[in-house]
């Protein structure tokens, strides 16, 4: 997939998240202030947050998918991980909001109406998220997206936590136990922090450019030793992540009296590779030459590296 395609994609993944949190969040906010069930408010609180992770990392997909400019000369894809990270903070932010919100209902518990109400829009949430979560899901894998990704488990939690709001509801409606109401909106917060944490911990480590992951660092040694007949060895390989985009430096020996148009054609040539096998991969080669004084430099026939 082409970076064009990639935006393209991102773009759409991210309209889709929008059009559906609005949607959910009037549906709860509403039938939640006409029931009066905690839960369910604090369902819609999710949602709006959710909503505004949705605008934030439509508005970062669009920057990311800038091209680089005299000011950002790596490009743009940084302003995904900052997305992230404001999105989980918010998250976070909303699961205190709800906490305290259920301690108060739980000291002055009150009836529930139109229990049925409630549990309709919950089915509808449940049924929505799945959907939408599970679609931005491989939308932000195809395209190495951390603002879809950040999207999508904000979805995906919801499919949890509206899932337990249904059933909760359900109990309530057939045993009126409604102290199960702002008990089940506290656990809602408690999933919502966990989620938020570890969106935090993740967005944090790619704005410290942490390295690629172990399997990708794979697929780059596997793609450089293939031409392992035309250099001594390779060494300082380094990466970083920077939004969908992966950053890459390395260090390649060549024998000592290879010419710089060899060199340059070796280096150029794994550059393009990965390039070609790793969409998204932006590499850069150092040529060094080779320092020892071994038989082989004796014996071209032996070294076989220039």
């Amino acid at each position: 997939m082409n970076s064009d395609s990639k935006n393209a994609r991102k773009k759409r993944g991210a309209y889709l998240s929008v059009g559906s949190n609005t949607l959910l969040t009037m549906l709860k906010l509403v039938v939640g202030l006409f029931t009066g069930s905690i839960s369910i408010i604090s369902e819609s609180l999710h949602s709006l947050n959710d909503l505004v992770a949705a605008l934030i990392a439509t508005y970062a997909v669009h920057q990311s998918s800038k091209p680089p400019d005299s000011e950002h000369t790596y490009g743009h894809g940084k302003i995904e991980s900052v997305s992230a990270l404001l999105e989980a903070s918010l998250i976070i932010f909303a699961a205190v909001f709800i906490i305290h919100e259920s301690i108060d209902r739980m000291i002055n518990p009150r009836e529930i109406d139109y229990m049925e109400a409630g549990i309709l829009v919950m089915f509808i949430s449940v049924c929505v998220n799945i959907y939408v979560g599970l679609k931005l899901k491989r939308t932000a894998s195809a395209t190495s997206s951390a603002a879809l990704e950040a999207d999508s488990a904000h979805l995906l939690t919801d499919v949890y936590t509206a899932l337990g709001v249904f059933i909760g509801l359900v109990v309530i409606k057939v045993t009126n136990y409604y102290i199960l109401d702002p008990i089940i909106a506290i656990l809602v917060a408690i999933y919502i922090i966990k989620v938020g944490v570890s969106l935090i911990i993740k967005s944090a480590r790619e704005l410290m450019d942490a390295r690629i992951s172990a399997e990708e660092e794979k697929k780059v040694r596997r793609i450089v030793n293939s031409h392992n007949t035309e250099f001594v060895e390779m060494h300082a390989l380094r990466s970083r992540v920077s939004g969908s985009d992966r950053y890459i430096d390395m260090h390649i020996v060549v024998a000592k009296d290879t010419s710089i148009k060899k060199a340059h054609e070796l280096a150029d040539h794994i550059e393009k590779e990965i390039a070609e096998k790793m969409p998204g991969y932006h590499t850069m080669v150092h040529v060094e030459p080779c320092d020892e004084n071994c038989d082989k430099c004796g014996n071209r026939k032996k070294c076989g590296k220039a």
